[in-house]
């Protein structure tokens, strides 16, 4: 049905199971795992930890150019948090966008195999109801050019319950 042969589908499966996203088991079936609190607290660590990473670099290395990207990105991403709409597409091409620029060519790799794991994890159901704000923060310190409030502003947007 898909025109591809088995072995592709394997692995890709594999990949998954690999990632946690799914449990697989020979022979018998394959299911999607679900998000336990404690998945998500592991990843809201990892994500603030690697998003710190990705605003201090950016808030260092962008040219002014790619500054005024990136907030026109938080803007919009701001927009999306009032309106519920298109949320989690913002959060993405906002950080795609940061760690294109400001990170190095291994690091971008590192993080191209994750970011959907993370965003599988924190980005179910409604944005958490300080976005907004930690977003405005963000905007405020990628402008000041404040790495450490920004990292601050991510660290805060994804907080720990």
């Amino acid at each position: 049905d898909l025109g591809v042969t088995r072995t592709p589908v394997r692995e890709a499966v594999q990949r998954l199971a690999r990632a946690g996203l799914m449990e697989v088991h020979a022979n018998r079936y394959s299911m999607v795992t679900d998000i336990t609190d404690e998945r998500s607290r592991i990843t809201r660590e990892f994500a603030a930890s690697q998003g710190g990473e990705i605003i201090r670099e950016a808030a260092l290395a962008l040219s002014e150019a790619d500054l005024a990207i990136a907030c026109e990105l938080i803007a919009d991403a701001i927009r999306s948090v009032e309106t519920g709409e298109g949320w989690i597409e913002a959060h993405v091409e906002l950080f795609e966008f940061l760690t294109d620029r400001a990170l190095n060519d291994l690091y971008r790799l590192m993080l191209s195999d994750f970011w959907y794991l993370v965003f599988r994890d924190l980005y179910l159901g409604e944005p958490r109801v300080d976005t907004k704000e930690s977003l405005e923060e963000l905007e405020s310190a990628m402008r000041a050019r404040s790495a450490n409030a920004g990292v601050k502003a991510v660290q805060r947007m994804l907080r720990l319950k």
